[in-house]
């Protein structure tokens, strides 16, 4: 009877899991806008595809492997995977040249009244270095995290899963919510 009671559980924790990445498979492809200075990164949860060589893809993949290099330092977690998920691009302030050229014309006509016109040139170029076809940068953003997923095979113990989650939420300052540990299955 004890057997059962362990099958029925272990079922239910796959089901968990099951759901949680039919869930993170859901939110990372409702994300697939690109903007004129943002890329949203298009990943899928289910497989372990190696991300495109783009700057969204090595932040990801630089993200997961700190975060699992810390986690593994951990006492009790065992074997760790780390898949994190940005919910916007990376944000580019770039520099430009502001010109502003402001001229007044007072004209006066034949009965004495007088007219004053003034017109205003703005020119708002974006700073090219010479020879280079990117425009400098002034201010770079990180993305926002969306979500991150750690699959740690000393989750099982609710200690070592909660040091876990608050180790995460501590070191990329994000909220509770966005974070989901759970425990390694498979044999």
């Amino acid at each position: 009877m004890d057997w059962m009671k362990k099958i029925s559980t272990d079922k239910m924790l796959l089901g968990v899991v099951s759901l949680i990445v039919v869930g993170m498979s859901f939110i990372y492809l409702g994300k697939g806008k690109i903007g004129t200075e943002e890329i949203t990164p298009t990943k899928s949860a289910i497989t372990s595809v190696e991300s495109p060589n783009t700057k969204i893809g090595v932040l990801e993949k630089e993200l997961e492997s700190k975060l699992q290099t810390n986690i593994l330092m951990m006492e009790g977690v065992g074997k760790v995977q780390v898949s994190v998920n940005f919910l916007t691009g990376l944000k580019n302030e770039y520099v430009r040249n502001n010109n502003v050229t402001k001229r007044t014309n007072k004209e006066t006509d034949k009965t004495g009244g007088t007219r004053e016109t003034t017109e205003v040139t703005e020119n708002n170029q974006v700073v090219m270095p010479s020879g280079s076809a990117q425009p400098v940068i002034a201010i770079e953003d990180r993305p926002e995290i969306g979500g991150v997923l750690v699959i740690a095979e000393g989750a099982r113990d609710p200690k070592v899963r909660e040091g876990i989650h608050t180790a995460v939420q501590t070191l990329l300052s994000i909220p509770s919510s966005r974070i989901t540990v759970v425990p390694m299955g498979g044999a």
